[in-house]
């Protein structure tokens, strides 16, 4: 089945050739998988580029963070989000400067969205009290979904759980 309108955002540390942009290509090769810079400013421009309609998106890490921003902001394009260890909790003075950590703090996950997050057990990267806060924050509290795995901020030892998510909350 064609899944037209599905974004895939990677991570600070990844690209559009990383592990899971792969694994969604090889699924799902009509799905947009855009090569980001680290800077949260930069990589909202190009969402708001190439995002003109209602999509699903699928963010990883700062990409997931970056999903976040993107459907804060424009909620009405945002048709629903898999958020695999959303950079929620990465405090980085040498990378975010002020104004962007307190909008980290600040970020929820709009009404209307429905959502599932996966984050891993043992990351040592975002702090799963970060995710938690995240998902209290959200005014919608009943349409997100928490999967905890048994892996670390990679999520590379489950792949099948992000395959059955998009299946699940896609189609």
């Amino acid at each position: 089945m064609l899944m037209h309108n599905l974004f895939f955002l990677h991570g600070l540390e990844s690209s559009p050739n990383g592990t899971k942009a792969q694994l969604i290509r090889k699924k799902y090769p009509e799905c947009t998988i855009p090569e980001l810079t680290p800077n949260i400013k930069e990589r909202d421009e190009v969402l708001k580029q190439l995002i003109s309609e209602p999509s699903w998106i699928i963010g990883s890490s700062l990409g997931g963070l970056s999903a976040l921003l993107f459907a804060m902001s424009n909620p009405e394009l945002v048709k629903a989000m898999i958020l695999l260890a959303p950079a929620v909790g990465f405090y980085d003075p040498d990378f975010f400067d002020e104004a962007e950590m307190k909008l980290i703090e600040s970020t929820y996950i709009p009404n209307g969205i429905p959502t599932t997050i996966i984050a891993g057990e043992y990351d040592d990267v975002i702090p799963m009290s970060s995710i938690e806060d995240l998902i209290k924050r959200s005014p919608d509290k009943q349409i997100v979904s928490f999967i905890k795995v048994k892996d670390d901020h990679s999520l590379n030892q489950f792949p099948g759980i992000l395959m059955d998510c998009i299946v699940s909350m896609f189609f």
